[in-house]
């Protein structure tokens, strides 16, 4: 893969997303028209803000002045929209540039998103032009940005200037404009944004340019990112490693999570690595914490804006109804969250403040007498958040409208209590009165969180947990599966069996010994030869999945065996495979059992090589029991995969059984993952399946790979 574009420096776009002026180009005097709704946004900005139409030069248009070209402008604007169809935007960006201008916004659509190829060269022309002038440029077809620190609504959408919440907290970045703004709409209600930038096309700018001058903002605390597709996914590793530097959480939703663009592969790999679970990865890889929905997004990126180091692990929840603490302890669960029960001294104060129909544990249900004397919630809530078990409490308001004044007075109450203990509180919105004082003291609060979804809530801490997990190492030069990779025959080709492990054998790969045989005579003496039992398997260029023709013949046990089996493989190949070349078959020692895996490995369009493990044999696509990640992965992130897969039980002891050789199977994933990062372009999959692990280590029996030329 050519060699990733570095970020965009944040101070190069200083001037076009932060400007301390604006130009609108194209304004019209309808006051719906896109670059009216622009100036009417930029009402409590600053600034100078003109606007350009020949058409009103001299005048005042939406009380702003107007100029009839950019060359008559009084200053160089440090930003600009260009309010114009597409065949006008060149010219405006030359003058701008010409102008000393610092950037533009393109509203215009039209481009390459019509799968015109000559919009397509059209919108290239526009970008190499840009570039060419150091004129940075976003969009084509998107809405602008809006710097809530200097109230800069450049943006076509409606009322940003009604948008009062303070400034700080989260920035937005989306490709999609319409969704980057409904995200910005929070602001309506007093949540706490710095800036939104919608990329568009990304004909210049995208998504990752937008972060990373987020990411520099003193501001932001978070990013809550919206990413339908990049040009290069790898850029993302770049921002991850800037947001890591900065202390900034990046939560992301990848639009557009279907499989329909997945190729199909000739391996297991290639149905199990498909393109969602390889943005998942790449997510994983840069840091940064996937939400699957997008109900989630603000949300979760709202809590980490607020929330520091958890000081624990465990959650607690508090609760006046019941069955809102039983609906958290489910949601908990099921996200893998641990509710330890409170400690004596917690316990006792539990049971001196509540009635006796309360419940002292976790969750605590103080019941509905704590609407009648608020102290008892006053005492348990300051009890639990002093309980050196939980990071956070979790606050379920379960009624809103029969108590307008109390809920947000209870706001008020817990606000200092988690400012004092430096744990954040989660307030689980129950209610479908979803909005009001109460909600929106939770919002502008410092220390407390606001969540419509207990699912949304846990998941949220799920993520804050798993960020602030130790990360495992990272992967390390190795010498050996860089020189089995430079010893892959030239060509496009698939290596079967026999070929495949040779070369991860020169990787560093444990592989089961075989000897290949073109007669049923030769196949009894190499069985001689290695000691039965033994196993025989097809030995073809053209057959991918042995077992499907019956071409794996086990635990045969003597000669006699060996022949017959033999003339079953034979004929089973010209049954169901009758055009294949069979050359004879491979004869291996029969393993001892183990736990089968399946590592694969896969050539990603947007990340590059991918690795992947899983629960293997002929069962592998069934159960589709993977994790995933891209290459090469330290022996550490090899166990950290091995722990995320369901089947980790098996590898652990399950039910009395010995223990697989779990760092000897770690070992084997990293360096069949350094062997694949080091083919690189001219791997496109490979494969072992099954990798037998047993308590003594652990052996490739089968394998296949497909290159490139």
């Amino acid at each position: 893969m050519p060699a990733t574009e570095a970020l965009r420096d944040p101070r190069s776009l200083k001037r076009l997303l932060a400007p301390r002026s604006l130009a609108v180009i194209g304004v019209s005097g309808e006051a719906t028209g896109f670059g009216a709704r622009t100036v009417q946004n930029m009402a409590n900005f600053d600034g100078p803000v003109w606007c350009v139409n020949p058409k009103y030069a001299g005048q005042e248009l939406h009380g702003r002045p107007c100029y009839a070209s950019v060359d008559e402008l009084p200053g160089a604007p440090d930003s600009a929209v260009i309010a114009l169809p597409r065949t006008g935007v060149m010219a405006a960006v030359q003058a701008l540039a010409k102008k000393g201008g610092g950037g533009a916004v393109l509203y215009a659509s039209g481009y390459g998103e019509t799968d015109l190829p000559e919009r397509a060269v059209e919108e290239q022309e526009l970008r190499d032009t840009a570039r060419a002038l150091g004129f940075p440029l976003l969009g084509a077809n998107c809405l602008g940005f809006c710097d809530h620190t200097q109230r800069a609504g450049a943006t076509f959408m409606p009322d940003y200037f009604k948008m009062t919440a303070p400034a700080g907290g989260v920035g937005v970045v989306s490709q999609s404009g319409a969704l980057g703004y409904a995200l910005m709409q929070a602001a309506e209600r007093g949540f706490a944004m710095c800036h939104m930038a919608t990329a568009g096309n990304a004909t210049d700018l995208d998504v990752c340019d937008l972060v990373a001058f987020q990411l520099s903002m003193p501001e932001c605390r978070s990013i809550a990112l919206a990413v339908e597709g990049l040009r290069d996914a790898r850029r993302l590793f770049e921002l991850g490693e800037l947001a890591r530097k900065a202390g900034k959480p990046i939560v992301v939703l990848k639009l557009g999570r279907g499989e329909i663009g997945a190729k199909a592969a000739m391996s297991h790999t290639g149905s199990l690595a498909g393109s969602t679970a390889a943005w998942s990865a790449g997510f994983q890889r840069a840091g940064m914490l996937e939400v699957e929905d997008f109900d989630a997004l603000l949300e979760t990126a709202g809590f980490f804006a607020k929330a520091g180091p958890p000081k624990a692990r465990g959650v607690g929840i508090l609760t006046p109804s019941g069955g809102a603490g039983i609906m958290a302890a489910d949601h908990a669960e099921f996200a893998g969250l641990a509710l330890p029960q409170p400690a004596p001294a917690t316990e006792a104060i539990f049971r001196a403040t509540l009635p006796d129909f309360g419940s002292p544990r976790n969750p605590c249900d103080m019941t509905a007498q704590v609407a009648t004397n608020p102290k008892y919630f006053e005492d348990c809530m300051l009890a639990m958040l002093n309980d050196d078990q939980y990071a956070t409490v979790v606050f379920p308001v379960v009624y809103h409208n029969p108590a307008p004044g109390a809920t947000p007075a209870r706001m008020k109450t817990m606000e200092p209590m988690a400012a004092a203990t430096g744990k954040p509180i989660c307030i689980a919105w129950v209610p479908e009165s979803l909005e009001g004082p109460g909600a929106e003291a939770a919002d502008v609060s410092p220390n407390l969180v606001l969540f419509r979804s207990m699912r949304r809530m846990m998941n949220a801490l799920r993520l804050w947990f798993h960020h602030h997990d130790p990360k495992p190492a990272p992967a390390t030069p190795d010498a050996a599966a860089s020189a089995a990779a430079a010893k892959l025959p030239a060509g496009e080709q698939t290596l079967m069996e026999a070929a495949a492990k040779t070369a991860f054998a020169e990787a560093g790969l444990p592989v089961v010994r075989e000897l290949r045989a073109a007669t049923a005579e030769d196949a009894v003496r190499a069985a001689q030869s290695l000691g039965y039992p033994v196993v025989l398997k097809v030995d073809s260029p053209d057959i991918a999945h042995k077992t499907e023709v019956g071409g794996v013949q086990l635990n045969l046990g003597d000669s006699g065996a060996v022949t017959a089996a033999f003339a079953r493989i034979k004929d089973g190949a010209a049954q169901h495979a009758p055009r294949a070349r069979v050359d004879g078959v491979l004869v291996q020692r029969m393993e001892a059992r183990g736990v089968e895996l399946i590592l694969g490995a896969r050539r990603d369009p947007q990340f590059g090589v991918m690795v992947l493990v899983g629960l293997g044999g002929v069962q592998a696509e069934l159960w589709k029991d993977v994790a995933l990640e891209v290459a090469p992965v330290s022996p550490e992130g090899a166990m950290a995969m091995l722990k995320r897969l369901k089947a980790w039980p098996l590898l652990d002891g399950f039910r009395g059984a010995a223990k697989v050789d779990v760092a000897a199977v770690a070992d084997a994933i990293a360096r069949f993952s350094a062997f694949a990062a080091a083919a690189g372009d001219r791997l496109e999959e490979a494969e072992i399946n099954p990798l037998v692990c047993r308590p003594d280590g652990c052996v490739a029996v089968d394998g296949l790979m497909k290159l490139n030329g």
